[in-house]
C-alpha cells in the first residue's frame, strides 16, 4: 500500500512541468507547453491529465493552510496561534485577498478547471483507448470541475454574484460574474451528476488509484453544493436528501470509534469520502500547520490554529470527540515515542488542535517529512465524511419538517452520547461543530453564515492562562484572546476579496466582492 502513495505525486509533477499555465485571472492560456491536440494520444497521456487534475493536494495555498484560513480561522473555534500579520487580518475581517498565504486559491481553481476542460475536449476521440479508461478519466475531470466551483462558490459567491463559468466550449476568457451563486452552484451541481455516472465506486479502485474521483465523492459533494445552495432556493432541501441516499445506498457504516478515524491506518477506511492523500513527499501541510508551535523542540510546528476555550467547553458531557479532537494541560498523548502530559509555554489558549497528531506518536518519526518548511505526514486531511452525510441529511430532512433523529444518532451514539427524539436545527448545529472541529474547508465559519449566526462569529474569544506554562497541573484563570469583532457584517463579509491581481488582470470583467 505503502507505494501506491507515492504514484500521484511523481505523475503530477511530470504533467505540471508539461502543462504550466499562466497568471491570467483565469489561468487558462498555457505557455511554453504542448497543444492539447498533440498531447491527448495515448493512454498513459491520458493518465497523466487525470493525474495532473490534483494539483491543489501539494500546495500551501490551497489544501496546505490557504483555505483552512479561510474556514477556520474567522469561527470562533479558533484563534491566531502566533503573530502573523495577514492571518490576523483575515480574523478581523480586514484581510485584501492579496496575502500570500491565499492570494493563489481563485488562479489554482482555474488551473484545475482548464485542465478538466481538456480532459473532457480531448479525450472522448482519441483512439485505442478502452472506455473504461475514458470514463475514468471523464469522470474525474466532471468531478474536480464541480468541486472547484463548489470551493469557489462558497468562499467567494453569494446572492449578489457567482463563479464565472468556464466550460470546455468557452473561448473568450474575459468573462463576467453570474449574478448569483446560484448559477455556480447550478454549475457544480451538473459536474458532479455526471461524474457520478461515469465513476466506479471507491471498492471498485485499484490501489493505485486511491485518491482519485469515485462515485459516492461525487454524490456527497453534490449534496453539499445543494446543502449551501438551499439558503438560496429551497428546492434544494430534498436534492440534499436524494444526493445523500445515493451515498448510503452502498456506503452506510461509520468507523467505530470516532478517535481512530484520524489514524494512517484508517486513511481509508470506511468514514472515507475525500480527502488531501499526503505523504512524507507531499500533501497537506495541515498537521504541521495546527501542531505546537516549534513542537516542543523536536519538530517544527508552526502553532498557527488556536483552539479557543470556547469550543473546548462546547463539547457535552461524555461526548468521546473532544478528547480526541483537543488537548488540554494535564491530558496525556504520545508524541514520538514518549508519553507526554500536555502543557505548552507558546499556546496562546491553553489547548492544542489534537485531530492530526498520530503521525507524530512514532518514536523514528517514519511518518514524518524533515523539520523544514513542508511539514507532511502520512495522515490524509479528510475534506468529505460519512458523517458529514448523515448530518446533511438530518439537517435536510428537519428543515422540510421530517424526522432527523434516525441520521443525527447514528453520529451521537459513535460519540458515546444518548439518542435524542425530535431532532431540531439546534441539535445539527451541536453535532456539526462537536464532530468536525479543525476539519474542512467549508465548514465552521461557512456554516455559521449560512445559518446567520452573527453573535458566534462577532462574539469575544477566550482561554486559559496557566499560572506556570510547565507545569500541566498549575491552576489557570480566564482570559479574553481575542477581542469581539464587532465589524463583522454577515452581507460583506461571509465572502472573500478576489485576489486582486485577478480583478487587475480581468479587464475589469471581474467584480470585486464589496467588504
Amino acid at each position: 500500500m505503502k507505494k501506491h502513495k507515492y504514484i500521484n505525486f511523481l505523475s503530477l509533477i511530470t504533467l505540471v512541468l508539461l502543462t504550466a499555465c499562466e497568471n491570467d485571472f483565469l489561468d487558462v492560456e498555457p505557455k511554453g507547453a504542448p497543444t492539447a491536440a498533440s498531447f491527448f494520444k495515448t493512454e498513459v497521456d491520458v493518465t497523466r491529465a487525470t493525474n495532473a487534475l490534483y494539483l491543489m493536494n501539494d500546495f500551501q495555498g490551497t489544501y496546505g493552510r490557504g483555505m483552512f484560513l479561510y474556514s477556520l480561522i474567522p469561527s470562533d473555534d479558533f484563534v491566531v496561534g502566533k503573530s502573523k500579520t495577514q492571518i490576523e487580518e483575515i480574523k478581523n475581517f480586514v484581510t485584501s485577498g492579496s496575502g500570500s498565504y491565499t492570494r493563489d486559491i481563485w488562479p489554482k481553481h482555474f488551473q484545475v478547471i482548464k485542465r478538466a476542460n481538456d480532459i473532457i475536449n480531448n479525450v472522448p476521440d482519441i483512439e485505442g483507448v478502452s472506455d473504461e479508461v475514458k470514463n475514468f478519466a471523464l469522470g474525474n475531470a466532471y468531478f474536480m470541475r464541480g468541486l472547484a466551483y463548489h470551493q469557489l462558490g462558497v468562499i467567494y459567491g453569494d446572492d449578489r454574484a457567482g463563479i464565472p463559468i468556464v466550460d470546455e466550449f468557452t473561448t473568450d476568457f474575459y468573462i463576467s460574474r453570474p449574478e448569483s451563486v446560484t448559477v455556480s452552484n447550478e454549475y457544480a451541481a451538473e459536474n458532479f451528476t455526471k461524474a457520478a455516472e461515469l465513476l466506479p465506486l471507491f471498492s471498485e479502485l485499484s490501489p493505485s488509484d486511491y485518491g482519485k474521483a469515485h462515485k459516492n465523492a461525487a454524490y456527497a459533494y453534490l449534496a453539499k453544493t445543494h446543502l449551501f445552495n438551499a439558503e438560496f432556493d429551497s428546492a434544494s432541501w430534498q436534492k440534499v436528501i436524494d444526493a445523500c441516499n445515493a451515498v448510503t445506498a452502498t456506503q452506510d457504516v461509520l468507523e467505530p470509534n470516532f478517535e481512530d478515524v484520524f489514524k494512517i491506518v484508517n486513511n481509508w477506511g470506511s468514514d472515507y469520502i475525500w480527502s488531501v492523500p499526503s505523504n512524507t513527499t507531499g500533501g497537506s501541510i495541515l498537521p504541521g500547520a495546527s501542531l505546537e508551535n516549534k513542537g516542543w523542540a523536536k519538530y517544527n510546528g508552526w502553532g498557527y490554529f488556536a483552539p479557543t476555550l470556547d469550543l473546548y467547553e462546547s463539547y457535552q458531557v461524555d461526548d468521546k470527540r473532544r478528547d480526541a479532537t483537543l488537548l488540554a494541560f494535564g491530558d496525556d498523548f504520545e508524541y514520538f515515542g514518549e508519553t507526554r502530559r500536555y502543557w505548552s509555554t507558546r499556546s496562546l489558549t491553553g489547548v492544542q488542535l489534537k485531530k492530526y497528531m498520530e503521525p507524530y506518536s512514532y518514536v523514528d518519526g517514519v511518518h514524518l517529512n524533515g523539520n523544514g518548511d513542508h511539514p507532511t505526514t502520512d495522515l490524509n486531511v479528510p475534506l468529505m465524511r460519512l458523517s458529514d452525510v448523515y448530518l446533511m441529511r438530518a439537517e435536510a430532512k428537519i428543515m422540510l419538517g421530517q424526522d432527523g433523529d434516525g441520521d443525527l444518532n447514528k453520529v451521537r451514539l459513535r460519540a458515546g452520547l444518548p439518542a435524542v427524539t425530535g431532532a431540531t436545527l439546534e441539535h445539527v448545529k451541536y453535532e456539526r461543530r462537536a464532530e468536525f472541529a479543525g476539519e474542512g474547508v467549508t465548514s465552521r465559519f461557512y456554516d455559521l453564515c449560512r445559518w446567520g449566526d452573527v453573535s458566534d462569529i462577532r462574539k469575544a474569544l477566550s482561554g486559559r492562562q496557566h499560572d506556570d506554562k510547565e507545569d500541566p497541573d498549575s491552576g489557570f484563570s480566564i482570559i479574553e484572546v481575542w477581542s469581539e469583532r464587532s465589524n463583522f457584517d454577515l452581507v460583506k463579509h461571509r465572502v472573500w476579496p478576489i485576489p486582486p491581481s485577478v480583478i487587475d488582470n480581468s479587464r475589469d470583467f471581474i467584480k470585486q466582492n464589496v467588504r
